[in-house]
């Protein structure tokens, strides 16, 4: 395999970003996605074992670009749609590779948008680093309309809290502003005291967690925040490092770091924090996707993540997450 010639190895086999977001056609290729509707039966019948709880389907990571596999992920969550009961889509960001002029990032943003919005649910996003149109210096820039904002679902005594972890001005990009520090205190202490959270990012709040960055503005802050309100959140649930990864070791034992591997069909094992787990991804077949259905039990303290695609299903009880 010359990763230099072969149509599209290089964007899925290494570190690397085809600079007009444009894919080699490869469709006729692998042939129609005929694997969908057999992966939907399965991840169905293992969501449907756990009726009647709060269910969304979590992506992160697209990064979408013209012939590539956004089209089956949404044609996958359209089919799932019609076999379990979604009460919501979140993405935890990087829409698109940030590398085009704004209006061009815009139009992709918009149609990824539009697309998860047409299957009628509510959609909760965290704005990732390269939704910024910051990446590799593009000067153009984009900011989030909602750096962080929280929903309530009450039936369930459940706050959903997303939060932005990106700033392209500061010396330190990776991180959290102190005012969205100051502003997850309040919304944590002000939660009714029956309810648990679930925070949401982009980027997971230890530098440990992250191969990027030399140094992440804030964390320490953000993380004395967490450990206050630590018995009343269930988990701290990230995308960005496209792998899987479960992180136990937090100091008050309360909940674990949960990160979410790329919906991007993309398979490489250099830059990742140690501990990760990349699972095998290829075009043509049920790996190319990847994404989970997460399931909510607030009372019980669990959380069931359903694997679509390449990768495992996992479990978060007891105050700790494990693959299954």
């Amino acid at each position: 395999m010359d990763l230099l010639t072969e149509k599209n190895y290089k964007w899925i086999y290494t570190y690397d970003y085809e600079p007009r977001s444009i894919w080699d056609p490869w469709r006729q290729e692998t042939g129609p996605a005929t694997w969908i509707e057999e992966e939907v039966d399965d991840v169905a019948a293992r969501v449907n074992s756990h009726p009647g709880l709060p269910t969304f389907a979590l992506i992160a990571d697209s990064h979408y670009v013209e012939n590539g596999t956004w089209d089956d992920t949404i044609a996958s969550l359209r089919a799932l749609d019609k076999k379990i009961k979604l009460n919501g889509i979140i993405h935890l960001g990087d829409l698109s590779d940030g590398l085009l002029p704004l209006d061009r990032t815009l139009a992709i943003e918009q149609r990824c948008i539009s697309d998860m919005e047409s299957l009628g649910h509510p959609l909760y996003i965290v704005p990732g680093n390269h939704d910024y149109n910051y990446f590799r210096g593009n000067p153009e820039l984009k900011y989030p309309d909602r750096p962080q904002y929280y929903k309530d679902l009450s039936g369930e005594k459940l706050r959903l809290i997303f939060i932005d972890s990106f700033e392209p001005k500061e010396q330190v990009r990776y991180g959290f502003s102190m005012q969205c520090v100051g502003w997850l205190e309040y919304t944590l202490r002000t939660m009714p005291s029956d309810y648990r959270a679930l925070i949401f990012s982009h980027v997971p709040p230890l530098l440990s967690l992250q191969a990027w960055a030399k140094d992440m503005r804030h964390r320490h802050e953000l993380v004395t925040v967490m450990d206050t309100y630590a018995d009343r959140i269930l988990a701290f649930i990230n995308g960005h490092n496209h792998c899987d990864q479960i992180f136990n070791g937090l100091n008050n034992g309360m909940f674990p770091i949960v990160s979410i591997n790329c919906a991007k069909c993309e398979y490489y094992t250099d830059h990742k924090p140690n501990g990760a787990t990349v699972p095998k991804r290829r075009l043509g077949d049920r790996t190319q996707e990847s994404f989970d259905i997460l399931q909510i039990d607030a009372a019980a303290g669990k959380l069931f993540f359903t694997r679509f695609g390449a990768g495992t299903d996992r479990i978060v009880e007891n105050h700790k997450g494990r693959f299954l």
